[in-house]
Order: structure tokens, then C-alpha cells, then sequence
């Protein structure tokens, strides 16, 4: 079992080393699919785009002309994301995630989609804990929409919105403390 253990870290290790990097101008899309113009066959390994002075601004990465991921760099010294996007492999173009860094690496920002690529949920973070999550359906707010203040600790707001219209007890801690309880049928306010 160990040497089986062995060998699949090996293979994992050397199949990550062993891709191919090239620049962005030398693939070209096709139907969907990338494919690597020397050759052109299928694109499988890291296509990036770099400055004059070296500098790696943007990367995406293939498997067999399918986009995986791709990353936007801050523009400095240091290599650091600024922006990740992963990529649905069953259907190419098709977002699944995208992430958003600050300078100090820590995720702040993730927006998740469905596999037809539709936005389903939003957050925020603040120190590595969820300060704002809201549920969605494309472009529209659809479910829970939330807001967290001291470290995710304590909610300070919450509605429900239905096709994009609030939709139940809209509840508001303000900053003094005090609370607000406001009701709404499909986006218009009940007396």
C-alpha cells in the first residue's frame, strides 16, 4: 500500500511539473475548445500572458483544450491572484467559481454559479468569515440575502427575496443596537 502511495504521489508530482507553458498568442480557440497553434491539436498545460519586463499578468489552464481555470495577477513584485476563475469541464467557457484576493492572498469575494452558469450565491468576507452571502438566480437576488458584522459573529440583517423582490420579514440591527422588523409581500412593503 505505501509504494502504491508512493508512486501515485510521484505521478501527481511529475504530471503538475511537466506542463506545458506557453504564451497566450500561440493557442487559438476553436468551437469552444483550445487548441495549440504549432501543432494544432488540443491544448493541454498553462497558456499565460506576460509584460515586457516578465511580468505574469494573466493564466489559464487546459486539459485537452477544455479551460479549467484562469488568474489575473496584481500588478507588483510579488506573483499574487488577484482573480481566479474555475471553469465547469463538462462544459467548456462555463463558469463554476470565481475568487477575489486582497493583497494579503486572503480570499474576499466568491460567487458561485450553476452548471449552466447562472450566479447562485455571492459573499463577502472580512478576516476569513462570511460579512455578506446572498442567494441568487442569474442576475435577480432569489433566497436569503444576509449581512454579518464582528467576524461573522452577529447578523445584522437578513431578507428574502423571491425573483428578485423582497419577499417576508426584512430584519435591520443597527449600529446603536437597535432593531428594525419590516414586512414585504413580492417587493412591496405590508402595512
Amino acid at each position: 500500500m505505501r509504494n502504491f502511495l508512493i508512486l501515485l504521489m510521484f505521478f501527481t508530482f511529475n504530471k503538475l511539473i511537466s506542463q506545458e507553458i506557453i504564451g497566450m498568442k500561440e493557442v487559438y480557440i476553436d468551437n469552444d475548445l483550445v487548441y495549440k497553434s504549432a501543432d494544432d491539436g488540443l491544448f493541454t498545460g498553462i497558456a499565460q500572458s506576460k509584460r515586457k519586463s516578465g511580468h505574469l499578468v494573466y493564466e489559464e489552464e487546459y486539459e485537452k483544450g477544455i479551460i479549467l481555470s484562469s488568474k489575473l495577477y496584481y500588478n507588483g513584485k510579488e506573483k499574487r491572484v488577484s482573480n481566479k476563475a474555475i471553469y465547469n469541464p463538462k462544459k467548456p467557457l462555463i463558469l463554476s467559481k470565481e475568487y477575489s484576493y486582497d493583497l494579503k492572498s486572503e480570499i474576499f469575494e466568491i460567487t458561485t454559479y450553476n452548471n449552466d452558469g447562472l450566479k447562485i450565491l455571492y459573499e463577502q468576507f472580512t478576516n476569513g468569515k462570511v460579512s455578506y452571502s446572498c442567494e441568487y438566480l442569474g442576475k435577480k437576488k432569489h433566497g436569503l440575502e444576509l449581512g454579518y458584522r464582528d467576524g461573522g459573529e452577529k447578523m445584522t440583517f437578513s431578507c428574502e427575496y423571491i425573483n428578485g423582490k423582497k419577499n417576508g420579514t426584512e430584519y435591520c440591527l443597527k449600529e446603536d443596537g437597535t432593531e428594525r422588523k419590516r414586512q414585504f409581500k413580492l417587493g412591496k412593503k405590508v402595512k
